[in-house]
Order: C-alpha cells, then structure tokens, then sequence
C-alpha cells in the first residue's frame, strides 16, 4: 500500500511542476539578453541581411556617420571579440548613439559573459559610433 502512495505523489510532481513552470516569467535581464527574434523583425523577418559580409558594404542611406576612417584597433577589437557569438552583420545592421552602443556593449559584457575588458568595451563603442551611429554624442 505504501508504494501506491509514493507512486502517486510522484505522478502528481511530475504533471504539476512542468505545468507550473510555463507560468514562471524568465528573469527580465536574461530575456534581455536573448534577443534575436526583434533584430529579424527590424529587417524585414532574416537576420543578417541588412548587411553584405562579403563586400562589407551596407544598404543605401546606411552610410557610417563620420567622414573619418575609423580605428583600426576597435574594428580589430570588434571583429575578433564580437564574431565569437553572433555575426558581424547583426550589430552593423543597427544604428544606435554612444548610449545605445554602451548598453549593447555592457549587456554582452555583464549579461552574456563576453570576455570583454572594459577597455576594450570603450574601444568597440568607439569604432561602432564611428560607423554605425552619430559621431561623438
């Protein structure tokens, strides 16, 4: 008689608790970080398409906000640091300011776990401003 009673307990556990979980809302910085679906939605429902990797030459209109080349350091940063978890072409299809580049920086930084000194943070904002954003704001 006792092991229909632990057998019970056990097919109640078992339904219960993954239908209770559907309810738990996710931690709002983790879904934060788990972007994807609104980058595919900006550009037209495929991600990476806003940009040529191959000839690294972006849409009309999306032309790089200073007329200065840009560092050759924070692009390097950029290529090497940014490509270990995405592609190129889904930060430089955005167009953000300092501040929006920042966030971006510092939620794969603090959130993602990007090995990215703060240093190098600075200079990947630096280059992204640069090309993909207002210069100097």
């Amino acid at each position: 008689m006792r092991w229909n009673r632990w057998i019970g307990v056990l097919l109640v556990a078992v339904m219960v608790v993954p239908a209770m979980s559907a309810f738990a809302e996710p931690d709002a910085e983790l879904r934060i970080a788990r972007r994807g679906a609104d980058d595919a939605e900006e550009h037209g429902g495929r991600r990476g398409d806003h940009h040529d990797a191959a000839t690294g030459r972006s849409p009309a209109g999306a032309t790089p906000a200073a007329s200065e080349s840009p560092d050759p350091g924070g692009k390097a940063l950029f290529d090497v640091k940014c490509s270990t978890c995405h592609a190129l072409a889904r930060p430089l299809g955005k167009n953000k300011d300092r501040d929006g580049w920042t966030t971006t920086v510092t939620r794969m930084q603090k959130v993602n776990g990007c090995a990215i000194t703060d240093a190098e943070a600075k200079a990947i904002v630096d280059y992204l401003v640069q090309v993909r954003g207002p210069a100097g704001k």
